[in-house]
């Protein structure tokens, strides 16, 4: 006889416990579409296209310079950089949605013109939804270290008898 009075509290607790759990929805992708239209704007040499990606209160972290901040100073900075001359392809990348951002990392491969070997480096971005766009918040980059060849220290111990 106890086990029918405690079934109905028991499902009841069950029910309502089932009822607060949300359903998965399809999971939401990285917009490569933006990011595609960086890529293609900076290898473009389009500064104007560049300029557009990023929000009004951007900022962008670049190698050895200070923070650069907002649409002019940022038009700026492309227009003296002069992405055209420098060809950027990606490499490995993840993403992650994080609230209302999207934070990507990854590396890349920069040829300049008038230099046979890429620079290698890695990056990181932030990119957020503005007015049904997604624009660049965030970003970062830096060039790795060149790997040349290592020069024993000055006072190392030699092999030889004195």
């Amino acid at each position: 006889m106890n086990r029918i009075h405690v079934a109905p509290p028991v499902a009841l607790a069950l029910l309502a416990l089932l009822a607060g759990c949300k359903v998965a929805g399809p999971t939401e992708e990285f917009p490569q579409a933006a990011s595609d239209a960086w890529l293609g704007s900076f290898n473009g040499g389009d500064v104007a296209g560049l300029a557009l990606m990023y929000s009004a209160d951007a900022r962008i972290l670049p190698p050895d310079e200070p923070i650069i901040s907002g649409p002019k100073a940022i038009n700026a900075f492309w227009e003296e950089y002069q992405p055209g001359q420098v060809r950027l392809e990606l490499g490995e990348t993840s993403a992650h949605k994080i609230g209302e951002y999207w934070f990507r990392e990854g590396t890349y491969e920069a040829l300049f013109r008038d230099e046979g070997e890429p620079r290698i480096g890695k990056f990181i971005e932030l990119w957020r939804q503005e007015n049904g766009n997604w624009l660049m918040y965030r970003q970062m980059w830096n060039r790795n270290a060149s790997v040349g060849p290592v020069a024993p220290p000055a006072d190392a111990a030699t092999d030889e008898p004195a």
